[in-house]
């Protein structure tokens, strides 16, 4: 596996800029583990232990050992850890939170029962952590390349030329946000739309073609990756319209927090106190979806609530399949019976259609099974798999339902594709 710091070749004209973008948390969201840099910690649930020694950062439990071989996240607020096995990248069950300086699982794991070493690092999850990440053919998780941090080419392209290149200042309202929105835009739920995938999204394109996100349903709180519908909630952004915008407060060459108040005042001229507008108006608050993490809520004092209805950040109608895939998602994961009801016609619509979907139909094969129709599910999972053969995850479940030489079959196809996880029992 090869991993590369971006060639940065801006840095022939624009060296003072560059020279001070990759010292912010950006420029360093991923990486290979140095663990000179680390710390050592432990976590007494699992009785797992982090050791930052000369020769690498190690994680220990009873029994075993691992390597902590590359990071995500830029240790500003916190990082999650990956480990190779036969080539292959999977998340390690740890995580390093730098408000609390305490090891702990990262997010997605406190409902584990036991540690859990078999989640793949795949190209969608180092999308926003990486400026380039190419999974070997045949495979989702062994990488050819992967050119660490968020680099140049995130937001102003990957052109040859410098013609090419964009200045997201300088594009259309919608453009230059989606510059921003590709890694700081969750909703409630955040889709695929058909045939699309969000590793192709480049600087110039409309986010929009790539993801459907929904928003609304529920109160929104402060979010990881929820400042941009945060944003767009607040009266400043609504009654600023397209002039307010990401840009506007900060400036991603630098990492210094400077010149907040002077762009709450080039509205308000007149502001009715003196002093800290953020600190009033964007308090911090804890993220619901980010463990032990502390983010600034961007929906300033005075922010509508959110929308009842579930609707598109984008001001479009929802399709029937995106509504009933984020129904199913919400329902998983709030563990909600009524998101699923309301899934199932939408999602039976959306397979008349008839369109390749491998996404549509598994989800459609979980919930029959999760009913016990485990025939009906079968054919869901057999009909994903016709559609898209790169999906260890189906090929197990369809292994459960299989039974003998086809099971085992596809059980090697799945190792295959994902590689073999350790075990920490």
């Amino acid at each position: 596996m090869l991993f590369l710091a971006a060639a940065l070749i801006c840095v022939n004209c624009h060296k003072e800029i560059v020279e001070r973008f990759e010292r912010t948390p950006m420029a360093n969201s991923s990486g290979v583990v140095k663990a000179a840099g680390e710390s050592s910690g432990t976590i007494r649930r699992f009785s797992l232990a982090v050791a930052a020694e000369r020769d690498g950062l190690r994680l220990r439990w009873p029994g075993g050992e691992v390597e902590l071989t590359f990071f995500i996240g830029s240790r500003r607020m916190g990082r999650s850890y990956a480990y190779s096995s036969g080539g292959h990248l999977f998340q390690a069950p740890v995580g390093y939170y730098a408000n609390r300086k305490v090891w702990d699982l990262p997010p997605g794991y406190e409902r584990d029962k036991a540690p859990d070493f078999s989640r793949p690092i795949t190209e969608e999850c180092l999308s926003c952590h990486a400026t380039r990440a190419k999974a070997a053919p045949g495979t989702v998780n062994q990488f050819t390349q992967v050119v660490h941090g968020v680099q140049c080419a995130r937001c102003h392209g990957d052109a040859e030329s410098h013609e090419g290149l964009v200045n997201p200042r300088r594009l259309p309202p919608r453009l230059r946000d989606s510059v921003c929105e590709q890694c700081h835009l969750a909703g409630r739920v955040r889709l695929a739309r058909v045939g699309k995938r969000i590793e192709d999204f480049r600087p110039g394109l409309e986010l929009g073609e790539f993801v459907e996100v929904i928003t609304g349903g529920a109160a929104a709180g402060v979010r990881v990756n929820g400042h941009a519908e945060s944003l767009a909630m607040s009266l400043c952004k609504q009654r600023s319209g397209e002039r307010l915008w990401c840009g506007t407060c900060h400036n991603p060459h630098a990492g210094e927090k400077t010149g907040y108040n002077a762009a709450c005042r080039s509205c308000h001229e007149q502001p009715h106190r003196d002093g800290d507008c953020v600190g009033c108006h964007m308090p911090k608050g804890r993220a619901a979806d980010g463990g032990h993490t502390v983010y600034t809520d961007h929906r300033i004092t005075g922010a509508r609530g959110a929308p009842a209805v579930m609707r598109s950040y984008f001001g479009r109608e929802v399709s029937p399949r995106d509504l009933g895939l984020a129904y199913v998602r919400l329902g998983v994961a709030e563990r909600n019976a009524d998101y699923l009801e309301k899934a199932w016609p939408l999602l039976r619509r959306a397979a008349g259609e008839g369109k390749k979907d491998p996404e549509l139909y598994e989800t459609i094969g979980g919930l029959l099974e999760s009913g016990g129709r485990r025939e009906q599910a079968e054919a869901y999972y057999r009909l994903s798999l016709k559609q898209d053969a790169l999906q260890p995850g189906v090929m197990r479940k369809l292994a459960a339902l299989a039974r003998g030489a086809e099971a085992e079959q596809l059980l090697r196809k799945a190792r295959a594709i994902i590689g073999n996880p350790i075990h920490s029992r």
